[in-house]
């Protein structure tokens, strides 16, 4: 699923969901040559999915296609009781700061229900983009 939203006059942000289950993810690799920014999708609420999820970021941000790319990791469900709190899920995703590198990396807590940080995420991946505006996406000929 691709959605494209009018971020700004010359910006244009693609919007894919990634699911977890494995048959999809194939599906993914071919979008991630044509990324200038990457946004990651955790639910803060379900502790018990949240190793599958580490591992689906694991085998995302070890994509050559995406080196060096900008990663926002959203946390939503914030508003839930006993949800997993941003420092709860950078422990969690710690192990993968080597994968992660010297890109920038933001753990953005959210609330999709009422768009409490969302935007404060999506503005900051803007601004990455256009500091990196120059570094073309990284398609290989497929001819």
């Amino acid at each position: 699923m691709c959605l494209c939203v009018y971020v700004c006059v010359y910006l244009y942000m693609y919007v894919f969901m990634y699911m977890c289950i494995c048959i999809y993810v194939y599906i993914y690799v071919y979008y991630y040559a044509e990324s200038h920014g990457v946004i990651y999708v955790i639910d803060s609420t379900d502790e018990e999915r949240l190793s599958e999820s580490k591992e689906a970021f694991e085998k995302m941000i070890s994509s050559e296609a995406l080196e060096g790319v900008p990663l926002l990791v959203l946390a939503n469900k914030q508003d839930v009781p006993n949800c997993l709190s941003v420092p709860d899920i950078k422990t969690t995703f710690s192990d993968c700061a080597p994968k992660i590198g010297k890109r920038d990396c933001l753990v953005q807590p959210c609330t999709a229900l009422t768009g409490d940080g969302v935007n404060e995420g999506i503005e900051w991946m803007v601004k990455c983009v256009v500091r990196n505006i120059h570094r073309p996406p990284r398609q290989k000929d497929i001819t």
